[in-house]
This record gives structure tokens, sequence and C-alpha cells, in this order.
């Protein structure tokens, strides 16, 4: 009977012993894994903040450009819009009146 449980002991050790070495081996291929992992996650980020930052320079220089389009066009229509005032300033004066009338009016309700 020692004998079997000798035996039973000993299998249990070298079970044991494998089931740490398969354990240890999965461990390493995990980090391995994770490792792989990691620098794939690193290198598209790198590469999608380098795509973030294109696009936001690209859209800054789109901006500025439609800025200075509007810009002429709010100038031309400033210059069209002086021109009229000075070809006939009844009517502006007339507006200006009529909008100082209603400002007063409805900021002196009580």
């Amino acid at each position: 009977m020692a004998t079997t449980t000798q035996r039973a002991l000993k299998r249990a050790e070298h079970s044991g012993e494998a089931i740490s070495d398969n354990l240890a081996q999965q461990v390493a291929a995990l980090r391995k894994q994770v490792d792989q992992i990691s620098h794939s996650v690193l290198s598209y980020s790198d590469h999608t903040f380098d795509d973030v930052q294109e696009n936001a320079v690209a859209i800054a220089r789109e901006v500025g450009h439609q800025g200075r389009v509007v810009a002429r066009q709010v100038g031309h229509q400033a210059n069209i819009a002086g021109k009229a005032v000075r070809d006939n300033p009844v009517p502006v004066i007339v507006a200006l009146g009529t909008i100082a009338l209603i400002s007063a009016l409805i900021f002196t309700r009580d």
C-alpha cells in the first residue's frame, strides 16, 4: 500500500510539474500576444494622430480661404450700400428714425 501511495504522489508531482510548465508556457504566450497587441495599438494611434493633424491643417487652410472670400464679398456689399446711401440718404434716415422710435417705445414702456 505504501508503494501505491508513493506512486500516486510521484504521479501527482509529475502532473503538477507538467501543469506548471504548461501554465508557464501559456503565460509566456499571453505576454507575447499582449506585447504584439500593445505595439499594434501604439502604431495605429500614431497613424490616427497624424491623420487627424493633417485633416486639422487642411480644415484651417480651407477656413482661411473661405474667410478671405467672405471678407471680399462683405467689403463689396458695404461699398454698394455706401454708394446707395450717398446717392439717396432719405430712406436711410427714415429707417434709422423708425428704429429709434420703436426702440424708445419698447424700452420706455411701463
